[in-house]
């Protein structure tokens, strides 16, 4: 079996040369094009001494050339780090550190940013900096000799970092039969094929951005379209100009695309078969708006994380009236199942942690033993996240784990609360979280987001939720913010740590009684 995505771009660049691969701000890759530059650049590595499994960082912001070190690494039978240029210089240090990377792939910006002064690394450019170890210079020198060796599905392709919403991020270890299996399955599951164009508004560090969207489409010698930064009108143009088939986005990215859509010509996105959603809270509302404006499209909600190689659930078009509150079945070939906090099984219906095994599932943490150990039981990874399952295999989900608000003595799962405010025509966008309280052991706490033009109170918050919920799941507490000073991370989930921090700071700051910091900011 092959597995290899370097294998897939040599074998597309000798089938259809002149076919367009990339798109990125600067212009087009052909499969012919990406295939040469990928080589000139690993023939470059190879004799800057890095070979088979040596670690390279790779920090830069999406782009074509992001996707030429990818497939050069590759070709080498490296091992890719992506780094998430958002965190800090302390926190990107942190990351090559832990990962032992021998070489770091950057720009000219994060290189005087990030790595000058903190990481001691070999670095090469792959902006447009014409200096020695800048690609530019590199793409002029023939790939004169150079070889790919034969890759093994064994082989480790990926070191991907988790998110860090709950705290440090961690090294997860994939491999080339995992990320494989992955991408393949997921073009597969969902229809895709060589005659597709995605635009990938989602930086190509983010798992499910490389394993589900980008990959695929290498491997079917499909094209795609990259964002280096991201806005919705922006994304509406690219959408347009290029004929874009398909688009992933978390569900605040879609609503914001529709909205844009809306007020500045629908017809933009004509050419949209397939969305493609996750990362959040896709409500019906939200869901009806995408059909309207693209009739006769098809949406994917998929669950998953990357220590799972990504896709873990799917909810098709099929299940919205079956489960229109689930976060679909199991993928192909992947079990899930519910524990309880003792780990044994739970009863249909019964809420408790969400445990998969599946195909691409990862072998563990890279270099931490004992975050492995506790994240796997008896084969099975336990996501930290709670959730239920019914009787015809609907998975449910109710909350990050750590996110859950213990009120009263009480569970409240603070995706279902949000769920039920997203609802509220004024609501834009909602963080629950559970902030101390000597009453209750921690408050149900709404973050509250308006939409443009639009306000409302406490109260009138409060009482829309006790049409919706248990009034025990209700917010005693409304805040509310701008969307600047929202902490969301890029693949546009809240930080539901930072946020608890920042309302918590906000709060002693203005000596804030419960409900006295309610007033509208947005």
């Amino acid at each position: 079996m092959t597995t290899s995505v370097a294998e897939h771009v040599a074998r597309n660049a000798r089938k259809f040369p002149s076919r367009t691969a990339l798109i990125d701000d600067k212009g087009t890759f052909t499969y012919a094009r990406l295939d040469d530059a990928a080589n000139r650049l690993a023939a470059y590595l190879g004799k800057s001494g890095i070979g088979h499994g040596d670690k390279v960082a790779l920090l830069a912001m999406s782009s074509a050339n992001w996707v030429v070190a990818y497939v050069a690494i590759l070709k080498l039978r490296a091992v890719c780090v992506p780094l998430n240029y958002r965190l800090t210089p302390d926190d990107i240090r942190a990351n090559v550190e832990d990962a032992q990377c021998r070489l770091m792939i950057t720009t000219s910006d994060y290189l005087h940013s990030h790595v000058h002064g903190r990481i001691d690394l070999p670095t090469v450019l792959i902006d447009d900096s014409p200096g020695e170890s800048g690609l530019t210079r590199i793409l002029q020198e023939p790939a004169t000799g150079f070889h790919a060796p034969q890759p093994s599905d064994d082989d480790v392709q990926l070191i991907m970092f988790t998110g860090g919403t709950t705290g440090r991020s961690k090294g997860v270890v994939l491999r080339n039969r995992q990320v494989f299996w992955n991408t393949s399955h997921e073009a597969l599951d969902t229809g895709m094929n060589e005659f597709d164009n995605t635009i990938l508004a989602t930086p190509l560090h983010h798992a499910a951005a490389l394993n589900c969207w980008l990959l695929p489409h290498l491997y079917l010698g499909a094209r795609a379209t990259i964002m280096t930064e991201y806005s919705a009108e922006r994304m509406l143009d690219l959408i347009a100009a290029h004929k874009v088939t398909n688009g992933f986005a978390p569900p605040s990215v879609a609503r914001e695309l529709c909205i844009a859509a809306e007020r500045h010509a629908p017809e933009r996105l004509a050419s949209f078969r397939r969305w493609y959603v996750g990362g959040g809270i896709l409500s019906a509302k939200d869901r009806d708006r995408m059909y309207a404006l693209v009739p006769g499209s098809k949406i994917f909600y998929q669950y998953g994380l990357t220590e799972a190689g990504v896709i873990v659930t799917v909810l098709k078009e099929e299940d919205y009236e079956t489960a229109p509150d689930s976060i679909g079945r199991p993928f192909l070939n992947f079990e899930v199942k519910i524990a309880r906090e003792d780990l044994s099984d739970a009863s249909i219906g019964e809420s408790g942690e969400i445990l998969v095994r599946g195909p691409s599932v990862m072998d563990g943490y890279y270099n931490r033993p004992d975050a492995t150990a506790a994240v796997f039981h008896d084969g099975w990874l336990r996501t930290g996240d709670m959730g239920a399952m019914d009787e015809k295999g609907y998975v449910y989900f109710h909350d990050r784990l750590k996110d859950m608000v213990k009120s009263g003595g009480l569970n409240v799962y603070s995706q279902e609360v949000e769920r039920a405010l997203q609802k509220h025509p004024a609501v834009r966008e909602v963080g629950v979280i559970g902030l101390p309280s000597e009453r209750w052991g921690e408050e149900v706490t709404a973050v509250v987001v308006c939409r443009d033009g639009m306000s409302v109170g406490e109260s009138e918050i409060i009482a829309f939720a006790k049409e919706c919920l248990a009034s025990y799941k209700a917010p005693k507490r409304v805040v509310f913010i701008s969307y600047a000073e929202l902490p969301i991370n890029y693949s546009g989930k809240i930080i539901k740590r930072e946020l608890r921090g920042k309302i918590g700071r906000m709060l002693e700051a203005d000596g804030a009684a419960p409900g006295s910091m309610a007033k509208n900011k947005g």
